[in-house]
């Protein structure tokens, strides 16, 4: 019978990282995210204006008791007449504890939980106002408003994870970062989960590129303020 590489990668890969188990130090170090936590309030971040929000008790309830949530929603100041802008922002920043399985879920699996539908995903850079470009990771989704058919509200969400020196915007990538610091040097990062997310619909006379626009104008903003990018080393 003929063996195929896949069919004995698997156990080996499972056989490698248990003889690692031994080699694992006793003590992990906890270090913090790069991202700051202190999100700008008011006016404090030219042409938006923001306000504070708190997490949801499901989120507080499903999460680790050690999760850390800094939230806040935007709106654009029109330079002109002063007004703010519709469609609002929401900014959500989620911070890992020591177990990163209790403390962050992957996007993907979250929105069709919370009744999303037709979720698409792609990779996006984006150029910051400080000249740095960041990869984050595009999600589009629609959900029914009031449970009615037919009568949709579409998303778009941006995201990006930040631990204490590495930036991705992969879960499978962070997963496996996270795994090696622990197998290899004892550390463990804070990963924070920065997601950045708006809707658009006919309905609610609101454009998808008004929706888009408004979006990449607030990330370009707020998110180099946000980063320690001294500490980030890839």
């Amino acid at each position: 019978m003929k063996i195929r590489l896949t069919h004995i990668l698997p156990p080996l890969v499972v056989c490698l990282i248990l003889s690692l188990i031994p080699l694992m130090p006793e003590e992990v170090t906890l270090l913090p995210s790069a991202a700051n936590p202190e999100l700008p309030l008011d006016y404090d971040l030219s042409g938006w204006h923001g306000t504070k929000t708190q997490e949801s008790e499901k989120e507080r309830t499903i999460l680790s008791a050690d999760t850390r949530f800094s939230k806040a929603i935007y709106k654009y100041v029109n330079p002109i007449s002063y007004e703010l802008e519709e469609p609002a922002i929401n900014v959500s920043f989620v911070y890992s504890g020591r177990d990163l399985n209790e403390s962050i879920h992957r996007p993907e699996r979250c929105l069709p939980a919370q009744g999303h539908l037709d979720l698409n995903g792609r990779n996006e850079k984006i150029t910051l106002s400080d000249g740095q470009e960041l990869t984050f990771r595009r999600l589009s989704s629609r959900s029914l408003i009031d449970n009615k058919p037919g009568n949709h509200i579409y998303h778009i969400h941006y995201y990006v994870f930040v631990g204490s020196d590495f930036i991705c915007s992969s879960h499978l990538v962070r997963t496996a970062k996270d795994i090696w610091d622990r197998i290899t040097i004892g550390r463990v990062q804070r990963w924070a989960y920065i997601q950045i997310g708006t809707y658009w619909g006919e309905q609610i006379g609101i454009s998808e590129q008004r929706a888009e626009n408004h979006l990449r104008s607030l990330i370009r903003d707020l998110v180099p303020g946000q980063i320690d990018w001294n500490a980030i080393k890839n």
